[in-house]
């Protein structure tokens, strides 16, 4: 099964806004938050392990949507 149908502009650009807005409001609360800057740089670590792993996934999804190899962790 072969995906050929595109996801809509209108779908990408919210897809872009959601990102971008999770990840303003995230650190604007990570900088205002009263606590020790060593705290804060592990949540900041835990956004971008986070970030990586959604974007992984989506990239292994859709490959093994298109019929390319991926390994069978996800």
């Amino acid at each position: 099964m072969s995906m050929q149908q595109k996801p809509s502009q209108a779908f990408i650009a919210a897809s872009w806004i959601a990102l971008g807005s999770g990840m303003i409001g995230y650190l604007i609360g990570l900088w205002r938050a009263e606590m020790l800057l060593n705290e804060k740089g592990y949540y900041f670590t835990v956004l971008m392990f986070g970030l990586f792993a959604v974007v992984s996934l989506q990239k292994a999804v859709r490959d093994r949507l298109e019929n390319i190899k991926v390994t069978d962790l996800y």
